[in-house]
């Protein structure tokens, strides 16, 4: 009997031990596995949160930053397991309705997102991510004045919040306030210099604004983020373009093809920059292969006509003008330059025929009326080459060789005091052809 005393009275002492050290077991468990966290070790952090939860299976704090490693373990299911009986232990816990939310964010299910980010709102008031996710969330509703309202909180709340500036650029761009837009993408490009997504982003404001330098620089520091982004090459290249660095631009869609060998537009555009450096030959290498990655692109068909007209050899031109009307019919610009061909061949009758299908395609083109009008005049149908005419200088004021044209037709019908009106303005445009033509016909006339 006694011995049976004595064994209960032992039991009875291992409990009372047991639960007496259970909390300090806890604990030790609990701070291992923040040590582990604290150095990004997720998986060992799980393992010492679990044996903390073992002893304890409502210790919070165990439950809420188990819930955080399986976060960024990119176990979603878990951590949403955790958070939720967090917040049946404790319904006053912001950080679990967060980080909950958070996972909803993830699944692109921003609804319930936004509901527990206004649950921990309302528990905690001055946290800026709440109101930078809400923003966020609200933003991808496409709720954009309400967007701003929470993204202007956070800001109010954290200053330097690179994010929220750079969110609130989005939305702000999305509500068309560009300039706000491109102010908030630099706030946040002054905190975050390598963020890459608000480059990208301001750079469309540079482009709408046509600040093709501003472009280029902001796709350099794009490349020096990323080292081989084809595309931001491209876009340099592009853009070297429009400011006539044409060996900049070489450059950049070399570096463009050396990243994407079949990237046809790279080669149409290199060809292009070499064009303009009248490196004609290597010019149509690279038009010819831009034909062959992508045969339904009308541009290098044009492209390779300028490029014939340049060499003098208008055969060869007029057939790429062709190739590229049959890849677009309505292409104004190549029936124009096909007309240009053939007028240069003397074929005056054959451009009047393409330079009305170009007129056809886009009746604001303006250079198809005069190319009809000069070859109208050659032909010495002068009404109908002063019709054009007419139309012509009413849009293009500042052509003075087309004064001059229009002033010779004027003299073939015998509007002597419009002809020499006409040869009058093309002088004070620059053209000394005038000079000669006002002695010629306009001496007599006041």
């Amino acid at each position: 009997m006694k011995k049976w005393i004595s064994f209960l009275i032992a039991i009875a002492v291992i409990i009372i031990a047991f639960f007496i050290a259970r909390p300090k077991l806890v604990e030790n468990y609990y701070q291992k596995a923040q040590a582990y966290s604290d150095s990004a070790n997720y998986e060992l952090a799980v393992n010492y949160y679990t044996k903390a939860l073992k002893f304890s299976k409502k210790h919070e704090k165990s439950l809420l930053n188990r819930a955080n490693a399986f976060y960024q373990l990119n176990k979603l299911d878990d951590a949403m397991q955790d958070f939720s009986q967090v917040i049946s232990l404790n319904d006053q816990n912001a950080e679990a309705y967060f980080g909950r939310a958070l996972i909803y964010f993830q699944k692109d299910d921003y609804e319930r997102a936004i509901n527990d980010l206004n649950l921990a709102k309302e528990i905690k008031t001055d946290d800026a991510d709440v109101f930078y996710f809400l923003g966020f969330s609200k933003s991808n509703l496409n709720n954009y004045d309400e967007a701003l309202n929470y993204l202007n909180k956070a800001i109010e709340l954290d200053s330097v919040y690179a994010e929220a500036f750079h969110q609130r650029g989005i939305v702000k761009a999305n509500l068309s306030d560009l300039e706000g837009s491109v102010q908030d993408f630099n706030r946040a490009l002054e905190l975050d210099k390598d963020n890459l997504d608000a480059y990208q982003r301001r750079v469309k404001y540079r482009i709408d604004k046509a600040d093709y330098r501003g472009a280029i620089a902001d796709y350099d520091a794009i490349i020096n983020l990323d080292e081989n982004n084809q595309d931001a090459y491209y876009q340099r290249g592009y853009f070297k373009l429009q400011i006539d660095d044409y060996q900049g631009a070489i450059s950049d869609f070399t570096r463009s093809i050396e990243i994407k060998p079949n990237d046809a537009k790279s080669y149409k555009k290199r060809g292009n920059a070499k064009a303009a450096m009248a490196n004609f030959d290597d010019a149509l290498i690279d038009l010819n292969k831009a034909i062959e990655l992508n045969p339904a692109d009308f541009e290098p068909y044009y492209s390779k006509g300028m490029v014939y007209i340049n060499m003098n050899d208008l055969n060869k031109a007029q057939a790429s003008f062709t190739k590229a009307i049959g890849v677009k019919q309505n292409y104004s610009e190549a029936y124009y330059m096909r007309g240009v061909c053939k007028a240069m061949q003397q074929k005056y009758q054959e451009s009047i025929t393409d330079f009305n299908l170009s007129i056809k395609h886009n009746k604001n083109y303006y250079d198809a009326y005069l190319g009809r009008a000069i070859s109208f005049g050659v032909l010495k149908e002068h009404e109908k080459a002063l019709a054009d005419y007419d139309f012509y200088l009413n849009h293009v004021k500042s052509n003075g060789n087309a004064y001059l044209n229009r002033g010779v037709s004027r003299i073939n019908v015998r509007d002597n005091k419009g002809g020499c009106e006409d040869f009058q303005k093309a002088l004070e445009l620059g053209v000394a052809k005038a000079q000669e033509m006002l002695n010629m016909y306009c001496s007599n006339i006041q």
